[in-house]
């Protein structure tokens, strides 16, 4: 089973490759809630995400899939 050990804020995490998924599906399903708690749950438990900047004009949505990359030449 793959782990990583993650550290934010000198606080370290060790999680699973499913738990990192889990992370990316909550985070995702809190876009749709903004102000809420979303929850998913993972290997070493539940995973909550709550989007706090939802009602803010500078929306970003996340996306699994990223834009064809444009390659630009000097001629």
């Amino acid at each position: 089973m793959s782990q990583f050990e993650i550290t934010v804020n000198g606080t370290t995490l060790t999680l699973t490759a499913d738990d990192v998924a889990k992370i990316e599906t909550a985070m995702v399903s809190a876009t749709k809630a903004p102000n809420q708690m979303a929850f998913s749950k993972g290997s070493t438990g539940t995973i909550s995400a709550k989007w706090l900047d939802g009602q803010d004009s500078g929306l970003k949505r996340f996306h699994r899939h990223q834009t064809p990359a444009e390659t630009l030449t000097d001629c």
